[in-house]
């Protein structure tokens, strides 16, 4: 008899408390690699809840393609217009190699530590602004007054974003992962309309690059060749779209719940606020205890084994990566935050293989720097309320999260 349990990976109400790990705990103990009911417009699916596995399709390029889906849709966000799936599909998270590296490299030095320490000077002075404008508040958003503010700083002045469109930004992101959140898409016409005003933005600043070439991502993509050819209108687009979502929205969420998390943890925090040197080597266990992203999906190429199950050619396979970064056979007591914990830098929430975060060193540079400073001005602050959440699932991504400051 076929194991059921109380999960849909369809349905982003799954998540409406972030990650359902009791659901998690018993599909890794009954059926780790778990036939997943389709829907009326899906077929069924395979659900990965074990760390190795998740971790073993992620580093098998040969048997595992990423070019017929990276994740697995909601059936609303399936109905979508058609031309955004076309520019989706061009995603570098949609793209195996050699392609995917072609793409890659277009935009993969401005990455590099080397150029990276160029934007510290840049994201310090964000982060002193920011510390400034909460001196002497009470109440405050954690999501839209402390964790959004430097990430889409920094994303924008990366790309070559205009400082006076940062709020676009903000919007743009919560178009692309509120896609089923009536909040922010109360109807599928609206969806598909806040989709288009991001191709058409991106598209805009990519023909001013391309008559004025700035030192910025977008004058790369404006100018770049992949594979010996200019790129499309449609890989233009789909490179603005994926940089300004991936590099603002996960190191957003993975910030508010750093700070959700040490509330919840207070001794935790102690630990930080006695040593902040102690904060750059906790991240890793933050991020495999928050884990900012719920699933990604690649399709079989060939009938193959995972975890002792025989996936068939042309089956998918979701890869959900809160449950493999609570796996109690890599992580002990792994629903408890543990910064002295061992193997936490193992956590699957930057991904594995080919596909692991471009932007990752990015991100880390920005929470480290934005912790300090948080921790150090207001080391007592407090929850004044849980944190509510964007309808997806795709990201854990806070739409709110109250807390009180205190020095």
């Amino acid at each position: 008899m076929e194991n059921t349990f109380d999960f849909s990976l369809i349905d982003p109400d799954s998540f409406r408390n972030g990650h359902p790990h009791d659901a998690y705990d018993q599909m890794r103990a009954q059926s780790p690699v778990w036939r997943h009911p389709g829907s009326e417009k899906q077929p069924a699916f395979w659900a990965l809840t074990r760390f190795e596995d998740i971790r073993a399709v992620s580093l098998d390029p040969e048997n595992f393609t990423s070019a017929l889906g990276f994740r697995i849709p909601t059936d609303s966000f399936s109905s979508m217009d058609p031309e955004i799936g076309k520019v989706l599909s061009r995603f570098m998270l949609a793209m195996d190699n050699p392609e995917h590296n072609d793409f890659r490299q277009i935009v993969a030095s401005a990455f590099m530590p080397s150029a990276l320490s160029k934007f510290e000077t840049r994201i310090r002075a964000s982060v002193d602004a920011l510390i400034a404008s909460l001196q002497g508040r009470g109440e405050v958003d954690v999501v839209t007054e402390v964790a959004a503010i430097v990430p889409i700083k920094t994303v924008c002045a990366i790309m070559g974003v205009p400082e006076e469109d940062e709020w676009r930004v903000f919007e743009f992101t919560n178009a692309v992962f509120g896609a089923d959140d009536p909040d922010y898409s109360p109807t599928l016409a609206e969806a598909n309309e806040r989709y288009m005003a991001i191709f058409d933005y991106g598209w805009d600043l990519l023909e001013r690059r391309r008559r004025d070439p700035q030192d910025d991502l977008m004058t790369r993509v404006a100018h770049a060749t992949a594979g010996g050819r200019p790129l499309t209108e449609i890989e233009q687009k789909s490179f603005f779209s994926n940089m300004i979502a991936a590099g603002n929205e996960t190191t957003r969420s993975s910030l508010g719940g750093a700070i959700w998390a040490l509330a919840k943890y207070p001794d935790q925090r102690q630990l930080l606020v006695d040593d902040p040197q102690m904060i750059a080597r906790s991240l890793a266990e933050i991020l495999r205890w928050f884990s900012p992203v719920y699933q990604m999906a690649r399709t079989a190429r060939r009938d193959v084994e995972v975890g002792g199950t025989l996936v068939r050619e042309g089956e998918r396979v979701a890869m959900l990566y809160g449950a493999g970064n609570h796996d109690p056979e890599v992580f002990a007591d792994p629903h408890r935050l543990d910064l002295h914990r061992e193997g936490a830098s193992r956590h699957l929430t930057f991904g594995y293989g080919v596909h692991h975060c471009l932007g990752s060193r990015l991100a880390l540079m920005q929470l480290k720097l934005i912790l300090e400073a948080f921790l150090g001005a207001f080391p007592a602050y407090e929850l004044a309320g849980e944190p509510s959440y964007i309808r997806s699932n795709l990201v854990r991504a806070m739409k709110a999260m109250p807390i009180r400051l205190h020095g």
